[in-house]
C-alpha cells in the first residue's frame, strides 16, 4: 500500500493532528493536509473551518493551508472556503497566518478577496506582504496590478521576485505602461531571477527596452532560461548567432537548459528569411 493511501484512511481527526507537528515545511504534516486536499469533503472544510478560530496561530495557518486545495485537482465548495479566508484576512494579526491565508487565496483565485489583498499589500511584515502578493497575482483586476507595480519594488526579495512574475507571466494578458516601466525597473535588480522574470515579461509585450539586455544577458557567463525564453517572445534577428555560440561552446549546461536552447534555435530558423 502507497503512503497516500495508508494517510487516507485515518480519520479527519487523526491527520489534522499530524498536520499540526512539526515546523512551517515538515514533510509528514503536509503529506497530511495533501491526504486532506484530496479528500475534500465538507466535514474537512468544517474541520479546518474550526481551526481558524483557535488561539494557536499555527492552527490557524495549517486551517487556511487546508482550505487553500480543498479537492486537490476537482476544487470543491469554493463559496465556503472563500468566505472563510476573506473573513479570517479581516481579522488576523499574525503575519505567517496572513501568508498562508494569502497563499491559499492564490489557489481559490477569490476577485472578493481583492480589497483585503491590496489592504494587506501594505502590511509592515513581508511574510505578510508575501501572501498578499500570492493572491492579488492571479486576480485579473486594475487595483491588483497597481498594488504588485508598487510590490515589484520592495525591500524583500522573495516578494519583489513573486510580484515581478505575476506582472510579467501572471497577467501576460494586462499591458499598461505603467506595467511596463514598473518592469524595466526590476532590469537593475541585484538578483538574477528577478531580471530574468522582467526580462520575458517585457519581452512577451514586444517591449524595445528588452532587446540590449536579452543580448546582454546571452553574452554572459551564465546564461539563465529566461533570457532564452526572453530571446524566442522578441525574435530578434541579433539574438541567433549568440544562441548559435551558446550551443556550440558545449559544456555542462543541464539537460532542460539545452532542450529550451534548442527549440528557440529551432524558432529563429523556421522564421522566412
Amino acid at each position: 500500500m502507497s503512503p497516500p493511501e495508508q494517510e487516507d484512511a485515518r480519520s479527519i481527526e487523526e491527520l489534522i493532528q499530524v498536520a499540526l507537528t512539526g515546523d512551517e515545511e515538515d514533510e509528514r504534516a503536509w503529506n497530511a493536509i495533501h491526504a486532506l486536499h484530496a479528500r475534500g469533503t465538507r466535514e474537512v472544510l468544517e474541520a479546518a473551518i474550526q481551526l481558524l478560530g483557535a488561539s494557536s496561530a499555527k492552527a490557524r495557518g495549517r486551517g487556511a493551508d487546508i482550505l487553500g486545495q480543498l479537492g486537490a485537482g476537482n476544487p470543491v465548495l469554493r463559496a465556503e472556503r472563500g468566505d472563510a479566508l476573506v473573513e479570517l484576512l479581516r481579522r488576523e494579526r499574525e503575519p505567517g497566518v496572513l501568508l498562508s491565508a494569502g497563499v491559499a487565496l492564490s489557489h481559490l483565485v477569490e476577485p472578493r478577496a481583492l480589497a483585503e489583498l491590496v489592504a494587506l499589500a501594505g502590511h509592515p511584515s513581508a511574510e505578510a506582504r508575501y501572501g498578499a502578493v500570492s493572491g492579488l497575482a492571479v486576480l485579473d483586476a486594475p487595483e491588483a496590478v497597481d498594488a504588485l507595480i508598487r510590490l515589484s519594488a520592495d525591500e524583500d526579495r522573495d516578494v519583489r521576485d513573486r510580484a515581478t512574475f505575476g506582472l510579467g507571466t501572471l497577467m501576460e494578458a494586462r499591458d499598461t505602461p505603467e506595467l511596463r516601466d514598473a518592469l524595466v525597473a526590476r532590469l537593475g535588480d541585484a538578483d538574477p531571477e528577478i531580471v530574468g522574470e522582467a526580462l520575458v515579461g517585457l519581452a512577451t509585450r514586444g517591449d524595445a527596452r528588452a532587446v540590449e539586455p536579452v543580448r546582454a544577458a546571452l553574452k554572459r557567463e551564465t546564461v539563465m532560461v529566461y533570457a532564452l525564453e526572453a530571446a524566442a517572445a522578441l525574435g530578434d534577428p541579433s539574438f541567433h548567432p549568440l544562441l548559435l555560440a551558446l550551443r556550440e561552446a558545449g559544456g555542462p549546461s543541464e539537460g532542460y537548459f539545452r532542450s529550451v536552447l534548442e527549440e528557440v534555435i529551432s524558432r529563429f530558423e523556421q522564421k522566412p528569411a
